[in-house]
């Protein structure tokens, strides 16, 4: 292990459980203001620490959780009231902004000359959903208001590079997707994928426009004009040619992906995109999917590789949701439910981090989903070590569950992955290419809002 690259990555993962930065930025929100028994950094350490280590049912686990790592005897009622105040969820929020920031890497990337070698970002957006307490229903009102009156929608933009959120919204259930989507400008040179929920032609267009590329499911009911057509064997199909595209569903083949030129109107100027379709023998139906990637470099088969990446985000909503107590806690305050939710999502943070750390240092393909279940028996004594900050107690801490990590959250197979996985596409570990670069680099700010 190289000791350098351990002290980097140590300082890292204690700068965001930095005593006077939480501290001080819980002064600037005026939060725990007398700072006697519960000051924010007690408190920042202690939530993310439950939120990482166990399973949080109550309150009330959280509150004994910060007798036990603090030794003190705070009441139930003092722990609640902090936790009740605004300014408690927006220290966690912004406490979650800075971890994002520091402890997001690029971890993975194509050889040279693979497919998706020119991009340095392929960013994926998606959103994930989940009923809160009924009483809530005013302030996060649920799409499905007769089930669940009330639920939330974190939207999330990922990279999967850095196989990591960049961004995190939370807004009420009933809120658009289509309003939470990157900026066409911040995706030049980048790929861009999404699920048919997010689909908006103008957008696309803008997407195009600036640069960008992108591989988008589309939806059933789209009529645009078909240019031209192939089947997967290269055989073109005239029947289908300047047609509109309803009227020649009929006619395209099921046991072969055929690709269209199809092309729309928007705003009196012609869009012009490639349509892959697919039958999917288990829906019964086609699969659509819109791309401006260039035919000559993706043919079909490759695009619909590359929509398969978007896989990886379900992976980490179910990260979210089955390691990270990301789950609708029995409370009818909306601030409390606020602020566990960012703590749940700030543990899940900590635990991708230490999961690609891990990665780095010991040179070992790890699975993210064994890392963020193997905490619970080691991650009491990293935070434990925290309490007194940097020092040799948390170094050696730190260094004890990276090698906890790489011996126990490998990746099974990795070489299977190549055949079935998200390597089929060449995507890899950065110290398994041979233009092998350290972990340094810091992404852009994370955002939660």
């Amino acid at each position: 292990m190289d000791r350098k690259q351990l002290t980097i990555m140590a300082n890292k993962f204690q700068s965001v459980f930095d005593a006077s930065t939480l501290d001080n930025r819980g002064d600037q929100l005026e939060f725990c203001r007398r700072q006697r028994l519960i000051t924010p950094f007690r408190f920042g350490l202690s939530v993310v620490a439950s939120m990482a280590s166990q399973q949080v049912h109550s309150i009330a686990d959280l509150q004994r959780d910060f007798n036990a790592l603090w030794e003190m005897g705070v009441s139930y009622k003092a722990f609640y009231n902090q936790l009740a105040k605004a300014s408690g969820a927006e220290f966690l929020r912004t406490s979650l902004c800075d971890l994002m920031g520091k402890l997001t890497m690029k971890v993975l990337g194509f050889q040279k000359g693979d497919a998706l070698s020119e991009f340095h970002r392929i960013i994926i957006q998606d959103g994930s959903s989940f009923a809160i307490h009924d009483a809530l229903c005013q302030v996060f009102p649920g799409r499905f208001n007769t089930v669940k009156p009330a639920a939330v929608e974190l939207h999330c933009t990922m990279d999967v590079l850095r196989d990591a959120p960049l961004t995190i919204v939370l807004t009420p259930d009933t809120d658009s997707e289509q309003d939470y989507l990157p900026q066409p400008e911040n995706l030049k040179g980048a790929l861009f994928l999404a699920d048919r929920g997010y689909l908006n032609l103008t957008y696309l267009r803008d997407v195009d426009r600036h640069g960008g590329f992108f591989v988008v499911r589309a939806k059933e009911g789209l009529n645009p004009r078909v240019i031209d057509a192939y089947r997967g064997d290269g055989k073109r199909l005239r029947s289908c040619q300047e047609r509109d595209f309803q009227a020649i569903i009929s006619k395209l083949p099921k046991r072969q992906r055929v690709a269209l030129i199809v092309e729309w109107l928007i705003d009196h100027q012609p869009l012009r995109l490639r349509m892959i379709v697919s039958w999917n023998k288990g829906t019964k139906c086609f699969v659509y999917l819109l791309t401006n990637l260039p035919e000559e470099r993706y043919d079909i088969g490759t695009v619909c590789l590359i929509y398969k990446l978007r896989w990886q985000v379900e992976l980490l909503f179910k990260e979210w949701k089955s390691y990270a107590n990301l789950h609708a806690f029995d409370t009818t305050d909306e601030h409390i439910a606020e602020a566990l939710i960012w703590a749940s999502l700030a543990a899940a943070a900590l635990k991708r981090f230490l999961a690609h750390a891990t990665e780095h240092l010991l040179q070992v393909v790890m699975s993210t989903r064994k890392a963020a279940m193997s905490p619970a028996y080691v991650f009491p004594e990293l935070f434990r070590a925290l309490r007194h900050g940097d020092g040799p107690w948390f170094r050696r801490a730190f260094e004890a569950f990276i090698r906890y990590l790489g011996a126990n959250a490998k990746r099974a197979h990795p070489r299977r992955d190549e055949r079935t996985g998200r390597s089929r596409l060449g995507l890899k570990p950065i110290f398994e290419l041979t233009d092998n670069t350290t972990l340094t680099d810091n992404c852009e700010d994370g955002i939660a809002a």
